[in-house]
């Protein structure tokens, strides 16, 4: 929503006490198709999210929600959401099948003008195609939580030292993206539903039960 009403642009006009309208008219959520892809339960609750604001959502899984297909919810391929959807919103694991799944020729499916999110795993994107469709404007903005190199660089201050990776910072300076450092999940909800849940598993580990979120390598193990 921030990207669509290109509130960093009124900010900056704000600093500089530049009180025009023009050029910053936004778009309303409610105008947009908004595509996810993934229907997890993030996704889901995304897609509850946009609804709320008025948006038609539509969806791509491999995996299709029986609840949601009911609904008519998913387009039959990744290439009929990205040519419908106004907004895209990634919501997929870092698997080999998904990686670079945003780059040149997925960008050039996609409609003039669109606006791509991504607060799942930084692979998923090609950030040079992104830059690429940023400049040429086929791309109208760019919101970003995950880098495919931000390891070394997030959770950092990098104030007044030398910044290490100049296409992020050039991602950070443009007025059209959005940049966070991998922080979506960081509230107080979510840090302590995390600490919770670890301790409710290693409770029932130790009690001898089935844990309710078990990691092992061996699938057959639980």
């Amino acid at each position: 929503a921030r990207v669509l009403r290109q509130d960093k642009r009124m900010d900056e006009k704000m600093a500089k006490r530049d009180l025009r309208w023009a050029p910053t008219i936004g778009r309303e959520v409610r105008d947009q198709v908004v595509g996810v892809v993934g229907t997890g339960h993030i996704g889901q609750v995304f897609m509850r999210i946009m609804e709320g604001f008025g948006a038609k959502v539509i969806a791509y899984d491999i995996f299709k929600n029986p609840e949601l297909e009911k609904k008519g919810y998913y387009v039959d391929s990744l290439d009929d959401l990205y040519k419908q959807a106004d907004v895209i919103s990634l919501h997929v694991p870092d698997v080999p099948a998904n990686v670079h799944m945003i780059n040149d020729d997925s960008i050039k499916e996609m409609k003039d003008g669109v606006v791509i999110v991504n607060c799942s795993r930084g692979p998923l994107v090609d950030t040079d195609a992104v830059i690429r469709g940023l400049d040429s404007g086929k791309i109208f903005g760019f919101v970003m939580d995950t880098y495919e190199d931000e390891v070394g660089v997030f959770n950092k201050d990098w104030e007044g030292k030398e910044f290490p990776d100049k296409r992020l910072a050039d991602l950070i300076d443009r007025p059209n993206v959005l940049v966070t450092p991998h922080t979506a999940f960081y509230t107080t909800h979510a840090v302590r539903n995390m600490v919770v849940k670890a301790f409710d598993n290693n409770l029932k580990m130790i009690n001898g039960e089935k844990p309710d979120s078990p990691v092992a390598l061996d699938k057959n193990k639980f």
